[in-house]
Parts: structure tokens; sequence; C-alpha cells
């Protein structure tokens, strides 16, 4: 529990507060909590106190042995800790449980033990008289009315405080509340149970003394029996409100009412009743004639009740076999059997015989038959995804409702039954509509959804250009019945659905038929949309696929059939098309790959092949899938004539072809008498096949008439049957002219002078096809046509293979030029400048680098012209100077190569010394600027960096010079070799004027390093001076502060200027390390420095030291008493000379201050007695003058005047030391 300061905190520290409101808030101090007492029981005590509570607890089958020692432990710590106020014991299932509190579960029965006061402990000798408890079961108003009834009625009864009449109308009205408490707890409980007073059980006995205000509350209560008795007897019909009562709801209804009737009859017949009723009749009440009407009538409705469990217990197993069928269909099976027992208890039963009674029944038939089939339905399971399960139980459903109204129908018209069929037929008929929505969502679902358990509905996927956006169209119509889907799936589909007595249906189906109209509208725009852009019938039968489930639609179902007529007349437009198509064709010329006849056969034949191919893809789409249209037949009738027609055709085009050969048969043989192979007339080197044209022509036309199934006529059949061995050699020496003819294009002129001789060795092998064989003689191609044959084809190819070596090392021998120029011997890839030593080892590296893909391409090309040297060995004699001129063709292109690849080095090295006026340097070497032996020097030098940029070229030109030229390598003739590599180099002009402006750069290159030191030697002074120039220098000054700052000034200025200057500077291609001289400058600069500082200390520190040797020396001379009159005048002058020499002394002080201010500034270290000295000056010279003083009183003794010459001294001398001591504190340093 919480305690009231724990409440005040949380309401102090609510965090609903605003920020003013917290200010404004009181805290009140924190109240002082009672401490919680603990009890001292002994062992004994305790357990007698568990053993009191073990004895106190009332339970429903409590048996000792079930306390075990979890629940005693929880009652020992109740006992313990009084700060829990309850402790109850109950069964949590079949075990005993104790618990602090009231349980979290529900129980059957609890006995509870009650603190009366907080924290109270108790006693064990007064635990009864102060421990509350009591038990409970779950009839928790029966239980607070039986204690109402007999513990505290009694005691309201005969409280003797109150006078009679006050007594008397309290106990009226308590037994007015007791009568009605027990009426409306035996209704919340189903049964009728009549209140009698406790105070009858008291009364006793057979003869009641009753006295007026007794007889009055009775017939009171006896009033309120009527009012119970009447309710029940009225309440003769089953009403189920929003639910569907069925056969065994009316058994169950008459089984519980006779249960109560019974009930109230056995109270009716009891002594306590008779009693109430006896008084009433000795004094003569009014209302016991309206009783005895009542309890008569109760007897009869109990008889009634038993007559009509009697007839409904017929119906009750058939009606049961409905809920056991299998499927709908079996339910009507069951339907006549059920109704001839309707029959026969329609005859025999008094309650049922009415009209009001047999249509009640038939109503909760039918009410039972739709809660069958809504259970059947399945409804999540359909809106999941099983539309045509869901379509299969609508159809089932809904025949079994028909069949149910048909046999009713049947059996009132043969009985004669005077039936409310509005009442039977009112549920039926609105669960069929509710079925009927429920087919719409399937049929829905299927269509817009592609929501199918049979069968996997692909996408909508359209072919075009439009294609893509026509499937956007289709998803979003998916998409938006998937949402209208949803909403239904939503809203408590299944309770709301197929239930009759919910009206919101009306409003949800509404609103998904608004959104699925809307969706019909699109997918019919969507149809002609696609259909808008079909060009054939194989489109349209493709989109028609795609769209086949927008005819499980019914509003979809007449656009789909239009567009399937649509489909055969586009096929029937076709045939007309095609039948125009070959009609205008007739009489234009026929195609140049085919003959004239042959043309016009396999165009009817192609066109008939394919209105077949297209007709029998829609005939078996028409017998599988395709919905069927009246047009069908048309179209099928005509697609008959057209083939009849087409074959007609056919055989006249190879009748015409037949007739025009047959005339000209004798002389068909003699156009094979031609040889095989004749020379071309422009160029004559070309070979060309000799074989006439027409007999190809003849045996083509042969061979597709043969393939259309028509014979070959005997003329014709003679040149067809040799037509295999005429096809072999036309191809045969086809081929061999096209390899030949392939060969003799491939050469240029030049090339077939150097290749001359293996030209005309194959030349003298094809010899007998162009002058002895001919196409007539050859019939059997294995009698010397094919040693012939395969002796020129070797030959021709053999040919081919030389000029493909060739052609091969040629294009080899170009492409490693072409790499050889390619080839980089130096390139400076660095991201920045970099030493010598690594630009020397990278050009190293790229120069090893460039020699070793140069020394590869290099023999690479030796081998290639071995190789075709190695091919022309035989005829080298024949065509020298072809061969000579061949080898230095490629000896020039190889040296042009290399020029090339020398140019683009030397370039690539030109380019990366040189500047533009108006471009920043590029440098590419790193060099260091320093001063040793008074110099600047520089690391590395510019003869070192010039040597290695002009060694650059000598080895580019030792790299090339070391490759023979090919002219040796062959060992051609010394008159026809080529000079060398190496000496073509240095003679090429643009290697030449490359090499100047390298050398060029590296001469601008030194004139900028002149400049370079140029600008250094402006601060030579510094390593040029000695230690005793700078000593006498500064010996030789004021050796002022103005002085000596002046030099630390000049020196701090110029070590910040060489600081600031960059540490790396770009000069031309050199990047200078600027770090050693500058750091070698400011160690001159800072040696300077310390001499100039150290010479100031001195200096300082000499004064000073001066000073306090002055002061002492003269305080000891001054203070000396004369004893002579000579001594007192040698003391008076002595006096004199000292104060004339104040001024001078405190004069010098100023300068002196001045370089110990300096010597602060600059935090310069100075001895400590220094720094002392400097501190106590000014009181050691007040001590001086002091001591001044003293001497002068000391010699005013001796003489007057001497005294006021001194008095007037000392006036002035504290002038001056007022003034002294004004600047000496203004310039004193601070610490």
């Amino acid at each position: 529990m919480t305690s009231s300061s724990a409440v005040e905190d949380e309401r102090l520290t609510d965090s609903d507060l605003s920020d003013d409101d917290e200010r404004k808030e009181e805290v009140k101090p924190e109240e002082i909590r009672p401490a919680t007492p603990h009890p001292t029981y002994s062992d004994e005590e305790l357990n007698q106190l568990v053993e009191y509570i073990q004895r106190m607890t009332t339970l429903y089958s409590l048996n000792q042995r079930d306390w075990h020692e979890q629940s005693l432990d929880i009652i020992r710590r109740w006992l313990l800790e009084v700060n829990e106020p309850l402790l109850t014991i109950f069964y949590d299932g079949n075990r005993l449980t104790s618990y602090l509190g009231f349980p979290s579960e529900p129980v059957d029965d609890i006995s509870y033990f009650l603190r009366n006061e907080p924290n109270e402990i108790f006693t064990v000798d007064g635990f009864h008289d102060e421990i509350h408890f009591g038990t409970v079961h779950s009839d928790v108003d029966g239980c607070l009315m039986y204690l109402l009834e007999r513990f505290y009625a009694p005691i309201f009864r005969n409280y003797s405080d109150w006078n009679e009449s006050v007594r008397a109308r309290f106990c009226s009205s308590l037994d007015k509340l007791l009568v009605f408490l027990y009426a409306m707890n035996s209704k919340i409980g189903g049964i009728t149970i009549l209140y009698v007073p406790f105070v009858l059980h008291q009364i006793g006995g057979e003869h009641i003394v009753c006295d007026r205000p007794l007889f009055k509350n009775l017939e009171s209560i006896a009033v309120y029996w009527t009012t119970q008795i009447r309710t029940l007897l009225g309440d003769r019909t089953l009403v189920v409100p929003n639910d569907l009562a069925t056969v065994r709801d009316e058994f169950e209804f008459w089984e519980y009412r006779l249960e109560v009737l019974q009930g109230l009859n056995s109270q009716l017949v009891q002594f306590d009743v008779q009693r109430v009723f006896k008084v009433l009749r000795q004094w003569h009440s009014v209302h016991m004639p309206q009783i005895e009407q009542l309890i008569e009538a109760a007897k009869l409705e109990e008889s009634l009740a038993m007559s009509n469990i009697k007839y409904l217990d017929l119906l009750v197993a058939p009606c049961a076999k409905i809920d056991e069928a299998a499927t709908p269909a079996a339910v009507t099976q069951l339907l006549p059997h059920i109704l001839h027992l309707m029959h026969f208890i329609w005859l025999h039963s008094e309650h049922y015989k009415s009209s009001e009674g047999i249509t009640i029944l038939f109503r909760n038939l039918s009410n039972q038959i739709i809660k069958y089939c809504t259970e059947q339905i399945k409804l999540d399971e359909i809106l999941a995804g099983r539309p045509r399960f869901g379509i299969k139980m609508c159809n089932l459903s809904m025949e079994c409702c028909l069949a149910y109204k048909e046999h009713v129908s049947q059996q009132q018209q043969k009985v004669g039954w005077q039936l409310d069929q509005g009442i039977i037929f009112n549920h039926v008929n609105a669960f069929m509509e509710r079925l009927s929505d429920l087919m719409d969502i399937c049929e829905s679902m299927i269509v817009f959804g592609r929501l199918d358990e049979t069968e996997n509905i692909e996408r909508a996927q359209f072919s075009g250009t439009n294609g893509e956006q026509l499937e956007k169209i289709a998803l979003s119509v998916e998409q938006q019945f998937v949402q209208a889907l949803n909403q239904l799936r939503g809203c408590g589909t299944k309770d709301l659905m197929l239930n009759v007595h919910r009206a919101e249906w009306y409003e949800q189906v509404a609103s998904y038929r608004r959104s699925v109209r809307h969706m019909e509208e699109t997918q019919q725009r969507l149809i002609s949309n696609v259909f808008r852009r079909v060009c054939n019938v194989e489109e349209a039968l493709e989109a028609l696929n795609v769209m086949l489930y927008y005819s499980y639609h019914a509003t979809l179902r007449q656009c789909y059939l239009r567009k399937v007529s649509y489909v055969w007349q586009l096929f029937s437009e076709d045939m007309d098309a095609t039948t125009r198509q070959l009609l205008q064709e007739r009489g234009k010329q026929h195609e140049s790959w085919l003959p004239q006849h042959v043309s016009r056969a396999l165009a009817y034949r192609i066109s008939m092949e394919r209105l077949t191919w297209i007709y029998d893809r829609l005939v078996r789409s028409n017998n599988s899938w395709l919905p069927s249209v009246p047009q069908a037949t048309g179209v099928m009738a005509k697609f008959e004539l057209l083939r009849s027609d087409f074959e007609r055709e056919m055989n006249n085009a190879y009748e015409n072809w037949q007739q025009s050969y047959v005339k000209s048969g004798a002389n068909l043989c003699q156009k094979l008498d031609r040889h095989l192979l004749v020379r071309g007339k422009q160029p004559k080197t070309l070979l060309q096949c000799n074989i006439d044209p027409t007999v190809l022509d003849i045996n083509t036309q042969a061979e597709h008439f043969e393939r259309l199934s028509f014979a070959i006529p005997v003329p014709i059949r003679k040149i067809y049957e040799r037509n295999e061995t005429l096809r072999y050699v036309y191809n045969s020496v086809l081929q061999l002219c096209l390899d030949y003819n392939r060969i003799m294009n491939a050469l240029t002129d030049r090339e077939r002078r150097l290749l001359r001789p293996l030209i005309s060795s194959c030349d003298r092998q094809l010899a007998p096809g162009i002058y002895k064989l001919t196409f007539g003689a050859i019939v059997d191609p294995s009698d010397g046509y094919s040693q012939w044959l395969e002796d020129s084809m070797e030959q021709v190819e053999y040919l081919r293979e030389i000029v493909e070596i060739y052609k091969r090392a040629n294009r080899q021998i170009v492409r490693n030029c072409e790499k050889i120029c390619d080839t980089i011997m130096i390139r400076l890839n660095f991201s920045g400048a970099v030493d010598i030593a690594v630009f020397e080892q990278q050009l190293s590296s790229w120069l090893n680098r460039g020699n070793t893909a140069l020394r590869m391409h290099y023999n690479n090309i030796v081998e290639l012209m071995f190789a075709v040297a190695r091919e022309f060995e035989d005829v080298k004699d024949e065509l020298p100077s072809e061969w000579y001129q061949y080898v230095n063709v490629f000896d020039d292109m190889l040296a042009s190569a290399f020029l090339s690849c020398i140019r683009s080095s030397l370039e690539s090295l030109q380019a990366a010394l040189h500047c533009e006026e108006d471009m920043p340097p590029r440098p590419i070497l790193v060099m260091e600027s320093d001063v040793k032996d008074s110099q600047i020097v520089f690391s590395p030098d510019m003869q070192i960096i010039g040597k290695v940029l002009r060694g650059i070229i000598d080895r580019v030109n030792c790299l090339v010079d070391q490759f023979p030229r090919l002219g040796h390598k062959l060992k051609l003739p010394k008159e026809r070799r080529r000079s060398g590599f190496g000496r073509v180099f240095r003679e090429d002009a643009e290697c030449s004027e490359l090499v100047r402006s390298i050398e060029a750069e590296i001469a601008r290159q030194q004139e900028q390093i002149a400049d370079y030191v140029a600008h250094w030697l402006q601060h030579h002074a510094l390593w040029e001076m000695t230690d005793e120039e700078f000593t006498q220098r500064l010996v030789a000054s004021a050796k002022t502060a103005g002085v000596f700052e002046g030099g630390i000034e000049h020196y701090s200025s110029l070590a910040d200027d060489i600081s600031f200057v960059d540490a790396i500077a770009h000069v031309h291609f050199l990047l200078i390390n600027q770090n050693p001289i500058k750091s070698t400058l400011l160690d001159w600069i800072e040696k300077w420095q310390a001499l100039n500082i150290k010479f100031l200390l001195d200096h300082a520190t000499s004064l000073i030291q001066s000073v306090y040797r002055y002061m002492e020396r003269n305080e000891r001379k001054v203070m000396q008493v004369p004893r002579t009159l000579r001594e007192s005048a040698i003391a008076q002058q002595l006096f004199e000379r000292l104060i004339k020499a104040l001024p001078l002394k405190q004069a010098r002080f100023t300068p002196m201050l001045e370089l110990f201010v300096l010597l602060h500034k600059y935090r310069v270290t100075m001895s400590e007695q220094t720094r002392q000295q400097i501190i106590e000056l000014e009181a050691n010279w007040l001590h001086y003058l002091q001591t001044l003083g003293e001497a002068d009183e000391m010699l005013d003794n001796e003489q007057d005047d001497y005294k006021l010459v001194l008095a007037q001294q000392t006036d002035k001398f504290r002038l001056i030391i007022k003034e002294f001591h004004e600047d000496f504190f203004s310039k004193l340093p601070k610490k």
C-alpha cells in the first residue's frame, strides 16, 4: 500500500505541473512515518496461531492432508509481517495455496483472514476475537444474500431499541429487498427461486400465529411470487436476438423450460410455501385465487413442455446429421426424412399443430441449414486466396438452399400447411443474396487479383512499345482490388458477410461494388487499348490468352467475346489480303533466287502453310480455352474453300513449267559438253566455273517440284538423275575457283611478281580443268576427276599457306614495328621532384625495360623474316631483286620505328626539362643549397646533373646501335645493305634538334642557378665576419641601450626574414631545398646575437659593480673623523667634491638601468648577485646620501659656516634625491 507521504511526494514531483506551479509549490517537510512494529512470537505461539487458521479455513472438499509447508510459510509470513492486511487461502487447481492479498486468477471458493486495523499484532488468547474471517464461493451475490438473511436480518428483527412500528416497516422493506435480490439472482442463473422469509423457520410448527404486519409482509412477498410465476409462464417462445436458432436450440429451450417449471412446482408444494398460502387463506387474501390459477397453469405448462420435448427429440438426431454432412449436397438427401418427421409432429403435437408452431420449426430448420453452410464455406480461407473453393462451396450452398425451398413448397402443397413463407425463407433468401455477393468477390479475386489456388495466373505482359504502360494499368487495377479486398478482410468479414442479422454488410458491399465497377470500366478500356495496337492474329491470340481470366467475370466476358469475334474476323481479313497479294504478284517479276514457276508454286504453298498454321492455332485455342463465337463457323468454311483454290494454283504452275521444257528435251544433254574452268576476261588471272546456268535452273525447279510432291517429266529426268553428280562437280569447281581467286585478289602486283614461281606451279596443276575435262564426261567423280580435284586443291592450299605465312609475317612485322614505336625508353612519371640517385635508378630501370622490349620485338621481326626466307628458299634465285627489295622495305620500316621510339623518349625528356615563360616551373630533380667554407655550395652540383642528362642521349644512341640491320642478318650483299641504326639516329634532323633543345635547357638552368646564388650573397656578411671584428665594433660604439637594442632587433628581423623564406625553391627544372642554407644562416645570426647580448650583460654588470665600489669607498673615507685642522680641511674638500659629484653619478643611473631593462625585456639570465644589486640600489644610494648627511653634521660641529653651506647643499641634495627616487622607480625593472 502507498503511504500518505509517498502520495504527497508524487504530487509534488508530478511532471504535469508547469514550471511556475513548481516554483509556487510549497515543499512540505517529510512526514514522520511510524515505525512498523515487529511481533515477538515464540515458536509455540506462532505454531498455535497457524493451527488456528488451519482449523478456521472452510473450503469445499478441504482435506487436512492438502496442507504443505509452502502454504504454512505464507501464513507465518502474514502473522509476522503486520503491514500485510489480508491473507487468502484457496485451491489453485488441485493445490492448496496461501496468498497475501486477493488471487490474480479466478477460483471456486476462498477463505479470507483480515486484520481489524493496520499493523495489528494478534495474541494467542484473543485471536478468535481479534480476527475477521470468512468464506466466499463463486456465487458471491448468493453468499452476501445468505449472510444478510441468516445473520443480519434476525438481528434487525430483534433489535429492541426500535419500537414496533419502526421495526415492522424496516423488516417489511428488508423482505422486499431480499425478495427482489433473490429474484434477480435466480434470474441471472436462469431459474426461478421463491424467497421464503427466514422468520417462518424461526416460528416453526404447522400453525402460525400471525399478526397483521406479518400478514401484510407475507402477502407482499406472495404478490411478488405471482409476478415471477407469470413472467415464467409467459416465456414460451425461444428468442435469440442476432443469432440463428436451430432445432437443437428449440429442444434445449423446452428442456430448460421443463427444468425451470419442475423447480417452480417443487417449490410451490414445499412446506414453507404452503404455510404462506395457508396464512393468506386464513386472512382471506384477495390475491389467493390468482395464485391458485397460476399454480394450475404451471402444472399445465410442465405437461406441455414434456410433450414438446418428446416430439422434438424425434428431430434432434436427424437434424444433427446435417452438421455431420460432408458437403451441402448431402444435406439435400436428408431433407425428405426431416420433413416427414415434421409432418408427424404436426399431426400429433398439440403445440406444433398450430400454423405458428410449425412455422417456428421450419424457421429453425432454415437457420440450421444456414449455419451449416456458413461453417462449410470457411470464409477466412476463401478470402486468403482460395476463390475456386469459395465458388464451389457457394454453388453447393445455393443448390442446397434452393432444394430446401423446393422440398418445403412441395410438402406444403401436399399436406396443406398454412405456412408463413416470409418467416421461413426470410433468412434463406438473405443468405442466398450474401452467397451471390461472395461469388462475385471470388470471381473478382480471380479476374482482378490473380488469386487462383488451382493455377498460377501470371501477371499480364503486353507486347509493343506501349506494353509497359498497359502493364502498369493492369497492375494498378490489381493493387486497387487488393486494397478493397483488404478492407473486406479487416472489417470482421466472417461475422458480417454471411450473418443475415448484420445489416452493416450492405454498406460494405455497396462500397465494394462501386470500387469493382470502376475497375471493370478500367479493364474494358484496357482491353480496347490492347486490341487497338494488335496487327495480326498471332498478337491478338496472345493478347486474348494473357487476358483470358478476364472472361471469368460476367461484365468483362461480353467485351472479351467481342474481341474473340474480332480475332476470327481478323483471320478472315488475313485470308482475303493473302489472296489479293498473290493475285497482284502473279504478273510481276519473280524472285531472283527462284525460277518463275517454282516461285509461284512456293508462294501459294508458303501462304497456305502460314494460313494453315494460324488456322490450326485458332482451332486448338477454340477447342481448349478460347470461348466459342458464331463467326468461327463461317471463317472455318471460308478457309477450306481457300485451301482448295491454292491447291489448284500450284497445279497450274507445275503444268506451265512442264510444258516449257518438254519441247526442248533432245537438246538438254548438249548443255553439259563444256570444260570445267575458264579464265576470266577482266582480269585474266582469275578463274570461273564454266557450267551452263540453265542446267542448274532445271535441276533446281525439278527438285522443288519433287518436294512439292509433283512427278518429274522424262526429258528432264535424264539431267535430274545426274543432279547429285553435277551439283558435286559444280560446287567443288566453284570452291576451287573461289579459293584460287581469293588468293589472287589478296595479292598486289608487286607481291604477285614476288610469288610468280609459286603461282605458275599452281596454274600448271589447274590446266586440265581448263583445256580437257568437261561436265558431260564426268559420270562418276571417282574416275580421275577426284584425283585431279584433290591435287588441285592441295596445290591451291599450298599456295594459300605460303601466302598466309607471307601475309601473317608482314602483319606481325608491322605490328612489332608499331610496338617499337610505342615502346617508352624514358618516362619521368614522378609525382614530384626526386633525388638524383632515384632519378638515375628510375632512368636506368626504364632504359633497361625499353632495351628488353626492343630486343624482344627485334628478335620477333628477325624470326619472321627468317620464316619468310625459308618459304622462298627454293625460288629465291629466280627473283633476287624482288627479294632484296622486300627485305630492305622492312629494314627501313624497322629503322623508322627505332627513330620514332627515340624521338618520343627524347621529347619526353625535353618536355620534362622545358618550361614555358607563362607557366610555373615543373621541377624533376632535388638539389640542396648550403654555405660551406664561406661559399654557397649545391648538392649535387650542376656539373653532375648536366653529365647525367647528357648521358641519357648517349645511352639511347648506344642502345639502338647494338641491333644489326635486317640485311646483315639475312646475308644480303653489302652493296644492298643499309647503314647502322646508330648512324641513322645521328643523321636524323629531328633527333639532332631535340638534342640541341636539351642542351639549351641545361644551359638555361645554369644561368638561373647563378641568379639564385646572387640572391643569397646579400647576406655574405653573416659568414664572412669574425668574432674579433664583431667585438671591436661593439667596443667602438656608444654602448647605450639603444645601440644594443638596435643590434638585437637587426639580427631578429634578419632571422625572421630568413625563416619566412620558403623551404623549397623552384629553379627551372630543379627543386632546391633551402633548409640547409637557412639553418646555417640562422646559426650565424644566433651566434652574433648571443655575442651581442653577452657583451651587453657584461657591460651592465661592470657599471653597477663600479657604482657599488664608488659608494663603499667614499662612505669609508667621508666617515673618518678629522683630528687636525688640516684633516678637517681635507675632509671638507672631500665632502664638497662628493656633493658636487652627486648629480653626475645620479645621471649615470638612468642609462645603466636602461641596459638592465633591455636585459629584462629579452629575458636574459643574470647572476643572483647582480639581480640583488639592482633591487638594493635605491636603498644603498639612500644610505650613501645619509652617510653624507652624517658627515655634514660632523663637519658642522667644526665650523658653523660650513654647516650653513652644508644645510643649503642638503636641501639641494634632498631635491636631487626626490628626482632620483622618482626616476629610479620609473625605470626600475619589474619582476
